[in-house]
């Protein structure tokens, strides 16, 4: 009897560690869907980065439109005083919000219709103690955008330096998957 009780509370546990671990939310409370069928780029930032995401991400998010990433923006918040954080969080939607705008006139100017699910592809996160940053090797307060290319079961693909990296993400999301390749050559 103790056996059974053993594995159904390993069951369990098993169960519920999926879930969890893809547990992300933006900054509207939202999960981010890493993972769950779609390509993703991740841009990881800070307070000191953002004119490099304000003069190239809104491009670097068209130019990947065939691919249809979820583009997920994490922000480091390890600089911000805990005092302020909360409005850091409020600064980071209004810029949620602007960039969509910015985005949908880009599609616009350029003759397109923005996509109907592109509230849905948007994300950012506002990371208060930075660790996935810190995972990746940036410093606090460091001063390069780092890019990141995940397929659509949330492996990485690429990373590198952003924009600098920007046509290797684009390459890594328009390769075929290799599980596709395996397939396709049966």
């Amino acid at each position: 009897m103790r056996i059974l009780v053993v594995l159904a509370c390993l069951m369990g546990l098993f169960g519920a560690l999926p879930a969890h671990a893809s547990e992300l939310e933006d900054v509207f409370g939202r999960e981010v869907p890493l993972g769950q069928g779609r390509p993703a780029v991740v841009l990881y930032a800070n307070r000191d980065t953002r004119d490099v995401l304000r003069e190239h991400a809104m491009r670097f998010a068209y130019d990947l439109r065939r691919q249809h990433p979820i583009v997920v923006v994490r922000v480091d918040l390890r600089g911000i005083p805990g005092f302020f954080k909360g409005a850091a969080s409020r600064e980071i939607r209004k810029i949620h919000n602007d960039s969509l705008d910015k985005v949908r006139a880009l599609f616009l100017s350029q003759g397109q219709q923005p996509p109907a699910d592109l509230e849905e592809s948007l994300f950012m996160v506002a990371d208060t103690n930075g660790a996935p940053h810190s995972a990746l090797g940036l410093e606090k307060g460091f001063r390069q955008v780092l890019v990141q290319a995940l397929s659509s079961r949330g492996r990485e693909l690429v990373r590198g330096p952003f924009p600098q990296a920007a046509s290797a993400i684009n390459r890594a999301l328009t390769a075929p998957s290799p599980s596709l390749i395996s397939a396709v050559s049966r």
